[in-house]
């Protein structure tokens, strides 16, 4: 099973989905401090990264720039709202991202999704 880091600032979310993920044999760091986590992330590896872009100032998609940076092997997995965006990395940019975003699925489609990232 995966090493999975989740990092928002949402209680409820981050207890929510690290729970379901703990159920099907993955371990599971949640986080609410992206400093905090970035250490974590520089101390330890982790196969996915499930982080939020709606925070205030970008928050999220600067801490996940700073994530890859520290393991551009990670996938990454964004929550916006009530859905999970993959990134898809077809391709690499110079800053080390995919160069598109997959589609949206329902939260309840998070265990088959980080499945699929695995696979992949």
């Amino acid at each position: 099973m995966a090493r999975i880091m989740i990092v928002t600032e949402n209680d409820m979310l981050r207890r929510y989905l690290g729970e379901k993920l703990k159920r099907v044999g993955h371990f599971v760091t949640r986080m609410s401090d992206y400093d905090v986590a970035l250490t974590i992330l520089f101390e330890s590896y982790h196969d996915i990264l499930l982080t939020s872009v709606s925070s205030q100032n970008n928050e999220g998609l600067l801490f996940s720039h700073e994530a890859r940076r520290l393991d551009p092997e990670m996938r990454v997995l964004f929550m916006t709202g009530f859905s999970v965006v993959p990134l898809v990395c077809d391709a690499i940019d110079d800053e080390g991202f995919g160069d598109r975003l997959g589609r949206p699925a329902h939260l309840n489609q998070l265990v088959p999704e980080v499945s699929r990232l695995l696979a992949a």
